[in-house]
């Protein structure tokens, strides 16, 4: 897959960095965002017999998910970025011997994903980082049949999500680096419900709902957290001072995140709460 240029950072970055890190920590990450996938899958309710597009599927378990719900009769599309995370998703279809998915690498805001091709259009935290959310959703509205509906989950705004607002600030006092300009690709991109609706009207979506999910988040066992703090940094905006820097830099930037969340962290591990949108829209 070559890369269009707006997408061209995300693409790296999901290719060379974080997807290889999703892999290696698939079921801790699993365990992070699956509870708001789980609702957002209550939301989207698939049905047997329908096609469901999996919006930035990553390793698969959404879409296994989705596979077993619309049965042998439906079909379900695995679309996402990241080669090394469709590696994955490859590997655990093949595992779970089901016989109606079909995983491709695509950039959803860019390439042809079908005309009226779909029934549900799905996603679990797999629509904040295009370069142009307008045009992304345009191109997955015209992916839908007509009446067709999306669900996507998408993280409310940074001061609902302590599990990565206290680490980045964290990271970012650290550097000694101001925080990035909002609006961009990323985590919070759609954290605004107004921004939500703006989107999706212009993209040709009715019937927009948009409902919270809080849930309280196991981030890490009661042990040493140094390796999550290792997965926040490069996950973070702060990954390219991290990797660039020392060992013992390294070393220090991690121990100043673990601060930041030292009274979170007991015998039961590190908890912090989560929250996000589960937004739904008909075409």
């Amino acid at each position: 897959m070559k890369p269009f240029d707006d997408n061209a950072e995300q693409y790296r970055f999901w290719n060379e960095l974080a997807g290889p890190l999703w892999v290696a920590n698939q079921d801790e990450m699993d365990r992070l965002t699956g509870p708001f996938g789980e609702a957002a899958l209550a939301n989207a309710a698939p049905r047997p017999g329908e096609r469901v597009l999996d919006v930035g599927c990553g390793c698969g378990s959404t879409t296994l998910a989705l596979a077993r719900a619309v049965g042998a009769t439906g079909a379900v599309l695995g679309a996402d970025m990241s080669a090394v995370m469709l590696q994955r998703a490859a590997e655990q279809v093949a595992s779970a011997d089901v016989g109606n998915v079909t995983l491709q690498q695509k950039d959803a805001q860019h390439d042809a994903l079908g005309t009226h091709e779909f029934d549900l259009v799905f996603s679990r935290f797999g629509v904040m980082f295009f370069a142009d959310p307008f045009a992304a959703f345009a191109n997955l509205a015209s992916a839908l049949r007509p009446a067709g509906r999306v669900v996507f989950t998408c993280w409310q705004g940074p001061g609902a999500n302590p599990w990565m607002s206290l680490p980045e600030r964290a990271a970012m006092a650290y550097f000694e680096l101001e925080p990035p300009a909002p609006g961009g690709p990323g985590p919070f991109s759609l954290a605004d419900p107004d921004h939500i609706t703006s989107v999706l009207e212009r993209a040709g979506f009715r019937d927009i709902a948009i409902e919270p999910a809080v849930r309280e988040l196991s981030l890490s066992g009661a042990g040493d957290l140094h390796g999550w703090a290792e997965h926040r940094l490069v996950m973070g905006s702060t990954r390219k001072h991290y990797l660039e820097s020392s060992p013992e830099q390294q070393l220090q930037a991690r121990s100043k995140l673990i601060e930041a969340v030292a009274e979170h962290h007991g015998p039961e591990g590190l908890r912090l709460p989560g929250a996000a949108w589960v937004v739904s829209a008909l075409r």
